[in-house]
C-alpha cells in the first residue's frame, strides 16, 4: 500500500556521474530550463523580485528561441537522471557571414568527470554535421571556466563592452 519511491533509493548523482552518457535533450527541456533558471539567478545583477526574475528569464529564453536552429544535449547517469546540458543554436554570423554555432548554455551538476567536455564535443559535432563553419560562445570576465574553454581550442576573438545608462527622469506628465 505504501510503496517507497524507487527514486529515493538511488545513489547520489555524484556517485553515478562517472557512468554518464550523452542523449538528446528534448525530453529534458523542463529540467534544463529549471536548472538554468536557478543557476542564472546567481549571475543576475539587477535587483528583481523572484516573480520579476522568472518573467524576465522567460522573455530572454523565448527571444533566444525566436531564430536559428536549436539543439539540446543532456548528460544522464545510468538511471536517466539529468547531470548537465548544452544548448547550441546555429545562425549566420554577423561578421564572417557563415553558419555559426553559438553555445548558449552549458551546465553540469558534477565536475571533473568529463561531462562538460562530452557535452561540448557532442554540440560541436552536431553543429559540424548541420553545416556550421565555426562555434562561438560568451564567457563572463572572471569566469573560472574561461581557461577550460581555451584548453579546448577556443580563442578570444572579441571583447564585449557595456556601460550602464542612467534611467531617464519622467516629465510632469509621467513620460
Amino acid at each position: 500500500m505504501f510503496r517507497r519511491s524507487y527514486k529515493n533509493r538511488l545513489p547520489p548523482v555524484e556517485e553515478t556521474a562517472r557512468d554518464f552518457r550523452v542523449v538528446d535533450g528534448e525530453p529534458y527541456l523542463d529540467e534544463i530550463f529549471e536548472h538554468d533558471r536557478d543557476i542564472s539567478r546567481g549571475f543576475a545583477r539587477s535587483e528583481l523580485t523572484e516573480e520579476e526574475y522568472k518573467a524576465a528569464y522567460s522573455r530572454v529564453v523565448n527571444n533566444l528561441f525566436s531564430f536559428g536552429v536549436h539543439k539540446f544535449f543532456v548528460a544522464v547517469d545510468r538511471y536517466d537522471r539529468y547531470l548537465g546540458h548544452v544548448w547550441v543554436r546555429i545562425t549566420e554570423d554577423a561578421v564572417d557571414f557563415v553558419p555559426t554555432a553559438y553555445v548558449l548554455d552549458i551546465e553540469t551538476l558534477v565536475q571533473g568527470v568529463g561531462i562538460g567536455s562530452a557535452l561540448l564535443e557532442r554540440a560541436e559535432e552536431w553543429a559540424r554535421l548541420e553545416g556550421a563553419r565555426k562555434v562561438s560562445l560568451r564567457v563572463e570576465l572572471g569566469n573560472p571556466f574561461l581557461t577550460w574553454y581555451l584548453k579546448r581550442g577556443y580563442r578570444k576573438r572579441a571583447l564585449i563592452l557595456e556601460k550602464p545608462l542612467q534611467a531617464r527622469e519622467k516629465d510632469s506628465q509621467g513620460k
